[in-house]
């Protein structure tokens, strides 16, 4: 008998076995995922917003989501996990099981520049990020002191250049649009000012309403109620045209404080590996929630302009962002432990 055929035989034999088993292994992994996903969302879904409630974009998703749940026939729940300038709250997210059940609100530092500034980041930047839907735009307006002696934009620049380092401005963290945002603004100004990090726009505000801060760039939407109060007051728009609720205030560009792109977006993010067919399900129930006359309606009050892009157009839309994004903040250098 040849034993070396036998041999070659049995290896073939077991080969072919092994192949078999492996493959019905797979079949049974892809039955199991399709299974899944053909069914989602069969519970509620957790949506991690990474700022205190208060703010911006606690309020957009606080509107998005409430649509969305009807869309998806399940509950959303909303938890607010604030810290570290959004980066503990979506840490949390990328580090949760990617099934679809647990979601991010993010904006443009979290997913563009975060792994830039800070060294100890709980994420590996927009590579453990996947983007599902942009959401909304919000203005940007820079404020300061309802008694502020500055009337306009040109007394709180001349106010800036005489008192260089004595203004103080917040921002909602260290590599933030708001705090870009600001930074560029005393480039483009020859001012200079001291920054002091905030937890959240709440904080900003009620701050900036008593004085304790001298200036801060924020979203329309928070600082609405502030401003007609009389508590503060708003001297430029950061937008291309002026703001429909307010007129008579100036934009940046009339003011000849050109090239400061700043813009302040949301967008609806899951962690990377999250089954397609949950985050076609997800884009889809974004979709019709921010097209409902409800979700208008109340954007409207807050000054947000949907801003809708799903599919390859928001997979694209993120890699323009962070390449815009790192080629402002990576020459600044900034980095926090």
């Amino acid at each position: 008998m040849n034993h070396s055929k036998t041999q070659s035989g049995r290896r073939a034999v077991t080969k072919t076995m092994l192949m078999a088993v492996c493959s019905a292994i797979l079949a049974m992994a892809t039955a199991d995922t399709w299974a899944q996903t053909a069914t989602y969302p069969d519970k509620p879904i957790k949506w991690v917003v990474p700022v205190p409630a208060g703010g911006g974009m606690d309020a957009v998703t606080r509107i998005v989501s409430a649509g969305m749940a009807t869309a998806l026939n399940q509950p959303i729940v909303v938890d607010n996990r604030a810290g570290a300038a959004g980066t503990i709250g979506t840490g949390y997210v990328v580090q949760s099981a990617p099934d679809g059940y647990t979601v991010s609100t993010i904006d443009n530092s979290l997913f563009t520049t975060a792994h830039l500034v800070f060294s100890k980041l709980p994420f590996a930047g927009p590579k453990d990020l996947k983007l599902v839907a942009t959401l909304v735009r919000l203005p940007l307006v820079l404020a300061v002191p309802g008694n502020s002696p500055s009337k306009n934009f040109q007394d709180f620049i001349q106010s800036s250049k005489a008192n260089p380092g004595k203004i103080s401005y917040g921002s909602p963290g260290v590599g933030s649009p708001l705090h870009v945002g600001m930074e560029l603004l005393q480039t483009r100004t020859g001012t200079k000012m001291q920054h002091v990090p905030y937890r959240g726009m709440g904080n900003i505000l009620t701050d900036l309403s008593t004085g304790t801060i001298g200036a801060a760039l924020v979203d329309f939407g928070s600082a609405k109620s502030f401003a007609e109060s009389g508590r503060i007051k708003i001297l430029a728009v950061a937008t291309e045209k002026r703001l429909s609720q307010m007129p008579a205030v100036p934009t940046l560009d009339e003011l000849e404080v050109k090239n400061v792109p700043i813009s302040l977006w949301f967008a609806l993010a899951v962690p990377a590996g999250t089954p397609e067919a949950a985050v076609t399900r997800l884009a889809h129930a974004a979709q019709v929630s921010l097209e409902s006359p409800e979700a208008k309606s109340k954007f409207e009050t807050i000054g947000a302009q949907v801003f809708l892009k799903t599919g390859p157009e928001v997979t694209a839309f993120g890699r323009e962002q962070v390449a815009f994004w790192e080629s402002i903040v990576k020459p600044m250098a900034i980095k926090l432990d």
